[in-house]
Formats: C-alpha cells, structure tokens, sequence
C-alpha cells in the first residue's frame, strides 16, 4: 500500500443519547449549564468555547436554576435546597434548605447581597451571601401558587415574581407585595403560567408567559404597556442586555425573537425585530456573553450565535474529552457512558489483491463487536475510565470509588477479575495507565480533587500498593497544581508522564524516579489537548486560543520548529471556533502532527514549508461518507499537485502547504492512530443519531405540506 495511504476505521456504534440543557448562566467568560441528567457543565469561552469542568449528575433531585456569584456557583430545584458546589472537588460544597418544599428559580441580586429562592408553596426565600457560606434571612409573605419566575430590581429594594396569572412586586424590607398585576387567558379554564420575568432600572417589568405572549408592564402603575404574540406557543425564557436596549425571548416555539428598545414620541417603545430559526426543539434557556447570544433546549446543542454581524456556532452535546480511550496491542475502544463502559473490538479488512487508491472501501473479513459492557454500581456516575495500552486492564472512577479490572482475553474466552485498590485510593477525576515494557504489570496514575497525583502499581496477581504520591511536600514544592488535572498522557517507553490543569500549569513527571522532571513555562491560555510523539520524546500541547507548542522533554526546551510555528500560525487556523480534542501521530510519519476538534481533523506536516498567515489549509481528499457498518476506508494525503491546484483556484491567498485538513466528519468525538502504522480510528456521533433520540418538536404548518 502507498505510504501517504492510510486506513480509517470510520466507526459509528457510540451511541451518545443528548440530554437537554434546562438553564444556564454566565459570568466573567465562563458558562455553568445544566442537563437533564442534573449534570452541571463548566464552559470556559475566553478563547474557544469548550468544557472546561463536569460537575456530575444526580438521580436524586433536579436542577432547575443556577446563578453564579463572583465566581461560586449555586443551583436550586425540586430537591428543595439551594445548592452551592466545590469548583475544585467538582461535588456539592454544602445544601441550604428553602422554606416549604420544592424550588423553580433562583436569583441574585445586583450587589451580590443576597440570593432569592422561588417555591412550589409560593414562598419567597432569601439568603444572605457570607464569603464561606449562605444565611438565611427571611420569606416574604406567602402567596397562592407557586413561584415559577424571579428577578431583582436594580436597586435591591424590590423583586418580582411571576405565577399563575399573576406578577407580584414585592418590598424586600417590609416582606410584603406592593403591587400585583393580572393576565389574561386564552381558555376561562385554563391558567396563564408567567415562565419567565425581568425588570428595567426604570421599573419596566417584561413577561413570557404560556400564551406566547411577551408583555411589557409599567410596574410603578401596574400596567400593561404592550404585549406581542411572538412566539405560537410557551414563552420559556428571556434575557435582558446589560444596557437594557435588547431583548431576546424564545420557548416551545423554537424562534428566537429580538426586540429592540426605540424613543418614538417622548416615550420608550419595545418594538420586534430580528428572529432566527437557531434551535429544531424547545428553547429552555438564554445568556448573553457581550454581543454574543447563548441558548440550548431540549436538542442538547449549545448555540452562540450573534446579528449583527450573523454568524452561529453549534457545539454537539459530545461527552468531555476524553470519553473514548484506545489499547492500542489488542485493537479495542474503551466507549465511556455516563453509568457504563463499553469495549469494543474494531473490524479487520480482507486483503486486498488490487492496488488500493484514496477513497476506496475495504471489505470487512471481521465485523467490530462488542466485547464488554461494564455498568456501574447503583448507576452511580462514571467521572473518567482508562484501558491499558496492552488491553489487559480497565478502570474507572466514580465520585466515591476507583474499579480496576483484570480483563482475561484468551483462547476465545473473555473473564473479568475485579481487583482491590489499594486503601489509600478513594477518588479522582482523571486517570491513566502507564504500560511497564516486558511485563504484564501496569502502572495507574490517579489525579485526585485534592490536586495530587498518586502512582499505583497494578498486578493481577499480587495485591495492588501505592507506589508514589506527588504533591507539594514531595516534591519540594515543585509539583503545583492550581485547579484540576484534566489533561495527561506519558511517553511510549513508560518513563515521562505530562499533567496539565485549567490555570496552564503543565509538569512532566520521571515515573521511574519519582521525580518532577521539568514544568513548562506558563502561558495565558490553558491546555486543551496534549500527547507524546510514540517515536521520539517529544511533546505537543495545544492551548484554547489555538497555539501549538512542540516541546523537547529530555533536553527541556520548545523545539525550533515550535518557534517557528508560533509565528506562522494560518489566520484560518486562528479564527475557529472549536478547541482541539486530541492530538495523536502515526508511527509512519512521526514528523506529521494530527489534531481534531469537534468536527474537523488537521494535520501539521514539520517536513513541509511554512505559507503566508493568510494562506488557505489544504483539504485531504477524503472522498464521501461511510457505510454504517464501517469499514476502513484509505485517504490520502494532498500530493504537491494537488496544492498547487488549490492554490490558484482559491482566490483568497495561497494553499499552505504545512497545514491540512478534513471536513469528512460532522461531530467527532476521537481520532487517533493505531501502533502498527497507517491505521487510523474516527468515532463519529452523527447529527442524525442524535436526533433519534429527540422527542417530538412543536408542529407547525407549511406552505404546501
């Protein structure tokens, strides 16, 4: 086979089942939205949009509301407490009880003072915000139904409330509700249920209620000013611009409406303006990031989208990185679910007797299968699973207990043998084996909350121990990690292993010295993908603002070619929206660098020239989609004709010829390269195995249907 071929396992049985985003909330370039599963994503948007942290669900409760204040997060929901969480331990940090049952929104005011509850009893909950914990403060007086919506008023001294039928503004000093304003209804025996609320500095009141109807009150008279039916049926959410001259509203209609604040005769007038077609299901939530406009509903995408100028960008609801790992001697992927692990055996192409070409399918003489499925205990929630590189062991950590398996393949016959931790191991949120060579042992490397990294030495037949603990006393200081540990990969010999946090802190570890070999230098962006080149001692580090580093671990210094790739970054490459997922390389071509982000793959060839910043990336040819039972399919990469070719028909500068890339993938959850070379894995969640999982959307009637 050509050397510039290579075989992709275009795999597609990761079945990822999206789970609705119910609200969200934004502060200082970071964004905190919950799912269905009462899983709480932290979403980091300084540079490019990614998850940054995972908080995990639970089976108890829900999450209906979240607020952030000056950098804590708290949740309220049926559970009926107010909910403030560890951002470190990535867990509950302590519960705070509301009066009387369940709760459905949450708010802070503009001074970070205190915090409001709404309840299923119709209570009014308030909670002094103390630098270490909340206080209970008071209730207003209690109302007839429950409170489904709340905001504060700029000042502080009121707070409005929406129900059934009716807003009330109530005087935060006194308790007690100073005005209370009636709706209409479209059927006399149905409620008019008031799902979302906010108020101006000059006392406009805005409502989106179960008619389809935004309202606009004058809350120092108590009356209406305007109403428009904008959307054919639930108003779910609003949200209000900081300067109070735009206002966005969307619901069970998907549409997300505009209204823009005009002076026409003396008087302020909010008149509709711009409406997009974002979402295909229930809008359930809306956040502003400056200009920019943040939604996601029950088709799981998270939207950031702005007008003018229009532009949108749609983030899959794809698992944190990493959710599928690889061992490599056995040819299996490890599949992490929120409360199981699959593995499965990829399939193997017949030979072939004809010369192979780029864009050629390969008969399968083996079918992929699944060889394992591991659930959890109690569907307890799996935080990060590992396999050994020799396929031998498995593991995964829950919020309270590590599992390691001796997983027995042989002879047709597949055992799995549980084995104990050792005492010392609890928890933690990353994990990875490090493969000892010519022996059938492994090393497992633990990243705990408590920001250490504990080394294990795994056998199956002798009891496991704790080999090493690295932190700060250990180390003389030298170990510092600042937040969690979400990044770790190890050199292909076994002797380096690289950790990294959200505050870019990256250390490479001697494992067999127990020693902290070197720390990088610290950059203002943090690490979103790194790994060892399998041929050299060489580590890549790709960052969230798009810069690649190439570092030479043994002589602890960037390569040249890193320098020079920092300075010939294509613009193209700068202006994505997506943070890099992973980076791996194939034996083959260990001077070529493979990254992928959520839908495209890249590659960086180091043999070839750097073009203009302004030059265009080079498109593989890749041919069309896949069959569903996924054979291995060759593509090649852009001979020099090719380039040239793309050079002078582009129009908009020059092809570059040290950059490529695919589009061949709409949401790409891995990519990486098998160890004998010239075989590539690509696990796809296509759009439409998402959508199956989808209840039905709001019917609409079309011209001509």
């Amino acid at each position: 086979m050509d050397r510039n071929l290579f075989k992709i396992h275009s795999t597609r049985f990761y079945d990822v089942e999206p789970k609705a985003i119910h609200s969200m909330a934004f502060e200082s370039n970071r964004l905190a939205l919950s799912r269905s599963d009462n899983s709480i994503e932290i979403w980091n948007m300084t540079h490019s949009p990614h998850i940054e942290k995972l908080i995990p669900g639970s089976t108890e409760g829900s999450i209906e509301a979240l607020v952030w204040s000056k950098g804590r997060l708290f949740s309220t929901g049926l559970h009926g407490f107010v909910v403030e969480y560890d951002l470190i331990a990535l867990s509950p940090k302590a519960s705070y009880a509301v009066t009387s049952g369940s709760a459905w929104c949450l708010a802070v005011n503009k001074a970070h003072t205190h915090l409001a509850a709404g309840t299923e009893e119709g209570y009014v909950c308030l909670f002094e915000i103390y630098e270490e914990s909340l206080m209970f403060f008071k209730t207003m007086d209690k109302q007839e139904g429950r409170i489904l919506s709340l905001s504060w008023h700029s000042s502080g001294d009121f707070i409005v409330t929406g129900s059934s039928n009716a807003i009330r503004v109530w005087n935060v000093q006194t308790g007690h509700a100073v005005n209370r304003l009636s709706l209409g209804r479209v059927d006399h025996f149905k409620e008019t249920l008031v799902w979302c609320i906010a108020i101006t500095d000059d006392f406009v009141i805005i409502t989106g209620d179960s008619r389809g109807m935004t309202s606009f009150w004058n809350g120092k008279l108590g009356t209406l000013i305007d109403e428009v039916n904008a959307h054919k049926a639930d108003v779910l959410c609003l949200c209000l611009s900081e300067d109070q001259k735009t206002l966005y509203s969307a619901g069970v209609d998907p549409v997300i409406v505009l209204f823009a604040r005009v002076s026409a005769g003396g008087r302020d007038q909010w008149i509709r303006s711009v409406q997009r077609a974002i979402h295909t299901h229930d809008v359930r939530s809306l956040a502003l990031a400056g200009p920019k406009l943040l939604s996601g509903g029950v088709d799981a995408y998270l939207c950031i989208s702005s007008y003018p100028p229009k532009a949108l960008s749609r983030y899959p609801p794809l698992p944190q990185a990493p959710c599928v790992q690889m061992a490599l001697g056995k040819r299996q992927l490890l599949l992490r679910y929120p409360t199981s692990l699959d593995v499965w055996q990829l399939g193997a192409a017949a030979p072939s007797v004809h010369h192979l070409s780029a864009n050629t399918f390969l008969k399968l003489s083996q079918e992929p299968a699944r060889l394992l499925q591991l659930k959890a205990k109690d569907d307890e929630w799996i935080v990060c699973a590992t396999v050994s590189p020799g396929g031998d062991y498995v593991a995964y950590a829950t919020e309270s207990n590590v599992y390691i398996y001796h997983f027995i393949q042989a002879a047709g016959t597949l055992q799995l043998k549980k084995l104990l931790p050792p005492e010392e191991v609890s928890t933690c949120h990353r994990m990875m084996f490090i493969h000892q060579s010519g022996s059938d042992a492994a090393r497992l490397l633990l990243a705990t909350p408590k920001l250490t990294l504990q080394l294990v030495d795994v056998s199956s037949t002798e009891p496991m121990k704790l080999v090493h603990t690295f932190n700060r006393e250990t180390t003389n200081g030298k170990f510092i990690m600042e937040d969690c540990i979400h990044l770790m990969d190890c050199s292909s010999d076994g002797r380096f292993a690289a950790v990294a946090d959200h505050k870019s802190n990256v250390v490479v570890l001697d494992v067999q010295s127990l020693q902290i070999y070197v720390t990088l230098p610290r950059y203002q962006s943090h690490p979103t993908a790194l790994a060892f080149n399998p041929s050299c001692d060489l580590m890549v580090v790709a960052y969230a603002d798009h810069k690649i580093v190439e570092y030479d671990v043994p002589n602890r210094q960037y390569t040249s070619f890193s320098k020079k790739l920092s300075e010939h970054l294509p613009v193209q490459w700068l202006n994505r929206s997506c943070a890099v997922r992973h980076i791996t390389f194939d034996v083959r071509h260990p001077d070529v660098i493979i990254l992928h982000d959520d839908s495209v793959i890249y590659t960086i060839d180091k043999n070839k020239e750097f073009s203009e910043p302004d030059a265009k990336i080079t498109k593989f040819d890749t041919g069309t989609e896949d069959s569903l039972d996924a054979p291995p399919v060759p593509f090649k990469a852009p001979s020099a004709a090719q380039q040239q070719k793309m050079s002078t028909a582009g129009g908009g500068g020059s092809s570059s010829s040290c950059f490529g890339m695919s589009k061949k993938y709409k949401h790409l959850a891995y990519f990486g390269a098998l160890d004998v070379g010239g075989e590539l894995v690509a696990v796809e969640v296509s759009p439409l195995a998402l959508e199956k999982h989808l209840p039905p959307a709001l019917y609409k009637k079309r011209f001509g249907v």
